[in-house]
């Protein structure tokens, strides 16, 4: 299907596609609502929304949840663009966030702060002229009439989807800040859909599969795979609050029944060892990005006769650019690059095999919000750096090396830190190990520290091991320490930030 649509204008043509009662979207909170019930919601909110500002971004710091899916939806009917925060962030990050996306007003929910125990949020971001609107009063407003007239508007197609243009902002989202502070990324509907499309023509999964995500939906992959495709595919969508609430998300498995998850590979060694092998029987496929999938993870899931399907992507591509799929899936990458999307490696110093790869597509994001305030673009003539050492065989798969930031110069010589940690987990498979660089002013040369929540696991060890491998001494981690848990992001990558803090003696 053609992406010079908007979101709505597509969600509603679903919806048309597939008229019925039966429920189209669920959370772990038990609440459903079936396509009919869904485009009212939005109808209903987004007249609540239009009211708040006349700004065209608007903030949304919000739960995965049928609520939270409700509200970024009703944003895009309301002809705004959907800010959606990360709420993990530390209360200064997230206030920073709230300025750089330009937005007066944020949507949230009273509970949800005190869950997220981020109370404080409101007072600091009223500082800055930023007011916090919360859904409880929302709901308190909506009556009977408006109701009635939301219902209205969808019986007889006065939801004036033709507002937004393909190319306006849909949604703003934040980088992980894993290695950098998060910048804030700007996506059209064209991008958002073109990737969705994408995907579909990779993977044309049916719309009896249904889906279940407990990723984030302030992460591209959880929004774009999790939310947004399912339901602009007429998937049955069921959505977990967090991945680390492993017993509800088997509970829910177990109960709804759905053929493919979306998830990373921390996230799904943890699940694996908390779930019975009848928890997830009804999966076909696992869908796996945001990090390397491991070999041992792959193992203990495809021992149980489900396909597993690594991909790969970036928030500033809406986020897959490549993925594994049934039809052709090859261990060890991250499959092909999705259709439409062109691709150029650039060499970089001291990397012998393979470079950087840069890419361009309809599913490029706009700009940086920075970027288009500043009248610049960080996009080269529509090309962009991804930032990932790769190689790409003669079949067109993807072999991901590293990041070029976890890249180091030790004795002339380009260490991988991800391949240091590759090695490493296939001397301890079980468990979750980082790499990272520490500045030696003493040496004049980095050192390589591994941090392990492996007890076991030791210098003398990994001695041994890379010795076996033929692997040089320079690539030798000169210091093991141990943590009983890693430090990790919502999205499942290993927090590099907060170990660097760990290791320069700051606080994290």
């Amino acid at each position: 299907m053609p992406a010079n649509h908007t979101i709505p204008k597509r969600l509603l043509m679903s919806a048309a596609a597939h008229p019925g009662r039966q429920p189209i979207v669920i959370d772990e909170l038990g609440r459903s609502l079936s396509f009919d019930r869904l485009i009212i919601g939005c109808a209903v909110l987004s007249r609540q929304i239009e009211a708040l500002t006349v700004r065209h971004h608007v903030g949304c710091l919000l739960p995965n949840s049928v609520t939270g899916v409700v509200s970024i939806f009703a944003c895009l009917f309301a002809h705004k663009a959907a800010a959606i925060l990360n709420y993990t962030f530390p209360l200064p990050i997230l206030v920073r966030c709230c300025e750089s996306a330009h937005i007066n007003v944020l949507l949230t929910s009273r509970q949800f702060l005190a869950k997220c125990d981020l109370n404080d949020l409101p007072g600091l971001l009223a500082e800055h002229g930023i007011r916090t609107v919360f859904l409880e009063d929302i709901a308190q407003r909506i009556g009977r009439i408006a109701k009635l007239r939301g219902l209205l508007r969808v019986r007889l197609k006065r939801l004036k989807t033709e507002r937004s243009k393909p190319d306006d902002h849909a949604v703003i989202l934040f980088t992980s800040g894993s290695e950098a502070a998060p910048k804030a990324v700007v996506l059209s509907h064209r991008n958002l859909l073109s990737n969705v499309d994408q995907i579909l023509t990779a993977f044309p999964i049916g719309t009896h599969e249904s889906m279940f995500s407990a990723l984030p939906q302030f992460h591209a992959f959880g929004l774009t795979a999790g939310v947004l495709l399912p339901l602009l595919n007429g998937m049955r969508t069921i959505i977990g609050l967090s991945p680390l609430r492993h017993k509800e998300n088997l509970q829910l498995i177990r109960t709804q029944k759905p053929s493919v998850m979306l998830s990373t590979d921390t996230f799904l060694s943890q699940l694996y060892k908390a779930a019975k092998p009848e928890d997830l029987s009804s999966l076909r496929y696992i869908v796996a990005g945001a990090e390397r999938l491991k070999p041992h993870t792959r193992e203990l899931y495809e021992l149980l006769g489900i396909t597993m399907l690594e991909g790969y992507g970036a928030t500033e591509a809406g986020p897959v650019i490549a993925v594994n799929v049934p039809s052709g899936t090859r261990h060890g990458t991250v499959g092909r690059l999705l259709p439409d999307i062109e691709y150029r490696i650039e060499p970089h110093e001291g990397i012998a095999e393979g470079g950087v790869l840069h890419v361009r597509g309809p599913n490029l994001m706009k700009s940086y919000l920075h970027d288009l305030v500043e009248e610049r673009s960080s996009l080269d003539d529509g090309w962009y750096d991804t930032g990932d050492i790769v190689t790409v065989d003669a079949d067109g798969y993807l072999v991901i090396k590293g990041r070029k930031k976890r890249f180091t110069k030790i004795a002339g010589e380009m260490i991988s830190l991800g391949f240091i940690e590759d090695e490493v987990a296939k001397l301890s498979p079980e468990h979750h190990h980082a790499a990272i660089a520490i500045e030696n002013l003493e040496q004049g040369k980095p050192l390589l520290r591994l941090y392990t929540n492996d007890p076991n696991l030791n210098a003398s060890k990994i001695r041994e091991h890379f010795g076996a491998e033929r692997i040089p001494n320079t690539w030798l981690p000169r210091e093991v320490v141990y943590m009983p848990e890693l430090p990790v992001l919502r999205t499942g990558k290993v927090d590099y930030q907060t170990l660097q803090k760990l290791a320069s003696g700051a606080t994290p």
